[in-house]
C-alpha cells in the first residue's frame, strides 16, 4: 500500500511540474562579470513565455541587464535584432535607450515577438546588442536561444497495390502531431495523369494513424518510358496551430513496360459508374483498417488487464506473507 501511495505522489509531482512548464527563465553566468572602474553592462537574466514558443504566434521576452561597473553609463542603449523565424511588429520599438545607469542599477526590457508560421522545431537564436555611449560605434552582441515547438507533422507513403483499375496508396502520419482535414491529391505532373477525381478527403489523422486512398492513374500519351519512375502525391492538412499546409511526396513507381499502368477499358459492373466502383473499394479498405484498429485496441486492453491482474496477485501474496510473519511472531 505504501508503494502505491508513493507512486501516486510521484505522478502528482510530475503532473505539477509539466503544468508549470509554461515559461523559461535563465540566470546568465556571472563568470567574468567582475566590477570595473568604468561603466560596464552585463546581461544577467532572460525569461520568455510561453515555453516552448509556437509557430505562427507571439511570445513575451524579458531581458534583464545591469551596470556592473563603478561609473555611470553615459547613455546605455539596447537593441533587439530579430532574425528568422522571429520578428517585431512595426509598433514594437527594438531600441531601448536608458541614458545614465548608476553602478549596480538594473533595467528590464520587455518585447512582444512574433514567430513565423514556418519556424523550425528546436533552438532558434535571437540577438541583442548594446553599448554604454550613444556616440560610440562599439556595440556588444549577445545571442540567446529560444525553443520553438513543433506544430507540423510528416507522412510516409507506400504503394499498397496496383490493380487493373486503381492504384492503392497507404498514407501514415509519422510525425508527433495530429493532421486535421487531410486531403490527398495527385497533382499535375510530367509523366502521369488521373482518370476521374484527383483528390480524396481523408479527415483527421492522429500521430501513428494510417489510411488508404485509391486513384486511377495512367501514363500520359506520348510518354514512352519503362522501369522505376517517381509518382508525385500532394498532402494538404491543417496543423495543430490552425495553419493550412501542403506537402509533396514522391513515390517510386515501377511501371514495368511502356503500356498504361492500369487498364482503363475494364468493364464496369452493370449499372455502376466508375466513381461508384472506386467509392465501394474505399469503403472496403476503410472497413479493413477499422477491423485492424479494433483488434489492436483490444490487444492493448487485454494486456493492461493482464498486467493489473498479475500486479494484484503479487500484492495479495506479499500481504499474505506479512500476515503469516505476524502470526509466527
Amino acid at each position: 500500500m505504501k508503494n502505491i501511495a508513493m507512486l501516486f505522489l510521484v505522478i502528482a509531482a510530475l503532473s505539477a511540474s509539466f503544468a508549470a512548464a509554461d515559461s523559461f527563465e535563465i540566470n546568465i553566468s556571472e563568470e567574468g562579470a567582475y566590477s570595473t572602474s568604468s561603466a560596464n553592462i552585463k546581461i544577467n537574466q532572460l525569461k520568455y513565455e510561453p515555453y516552448p514558443v509556437n509557430p505562427g504566434e507571439y511570445f513575451t521576452l524579458w531581458i534583464k541587464a545591469e551596470n556592473i561597473g563603478k561609473e555611470l553609463t553615459e547613455n546605455a542603449v539596447f537593441e533587439l535584432i530579430p532574425k528568422f523565424p522571429f520578428s517585431l511588429d512595426t509598433n514594437e520599438e527594438p531600441i531601448r535607450a536608458y541614458g545614465k545607469l548608476s553602478s549596480k542599477e538594473p533595467v528590464v526590457m520587455e518585447y512582444k515577438v512574433r514567430v513565423s508560421k514556418n519556424a523550425v522545431e528546436g533552438a532558434n537564436e535571437i540577438e541583442l546588442r548594446y553599448k554604454t555611449n550613444s556616440n560610440d560605434d562599439l556595440w556588444i552582441y549577445e545571442e540567446f536561444e529560444i525553443e520553438v515547438a513543433d506544430a507540423q507533422t510528416d507522412f510516409d507513403l507506400i504503394i499498397q497495390e496496383i490493380g487493373d483499375s486503381e492504384v492503392s496508396i497507404a498514407i501514415a502520419n509519422t510525425g508527433k502531431n495530429v493532421a486535421y482535414s487531410v486531403i490527398v491529391r495527385v497533382p499535375e505532373q510530367e509523366s502521369f495523369q488521373v482518370i476521374g477525381t484527383n483528390g480524396q478527403m481523408v479527415g483527421n489523422l492522429e500521430d501513428g494513424d494510417y489510411t488508404l486512398v485509391g486513384f486511377e492513374i495512367q501514363r500520359k500519351p506520348g510518354i514512352r518510358s519503362s522501369g522505376e519512375q517517381k509518382l508525385k502525391i500532394q498532402i494538404d492538412y491543417t496543423d495543430n496551430i490552425g495553419e493550412r499546409r501542403s506537402l509533396i511526396k514522391e513515390l517510386p513507381f515501377n511501371t514495368g513496360s511502356n503500356n498504361m499502368i492500369v487498364n482503363t477499358n475494364r468493364t464496369l459492373p452493370e449499372g455502376m459508374t466508375r466513381e461508384e466502383m472506386f467509392a465501394q473499394r474505399r469503403v472496403m479498405m476503410q472497413s479493413q483498417q477499422s477491423v485492424y484498429q479494433q483488434w489492436w485496441l483490444w490487444a492493448v486492453i487485454i494486456a493492461v488487464l493482464f498486467a493489473g491482474w498479475k500486479g494484484f496477485k503479487l500484492y495479495k501474496k506479499k500481504k499474505e506473507e506479512k500476515e503469516e510473519k505476524k502470526h509466527k511472531k
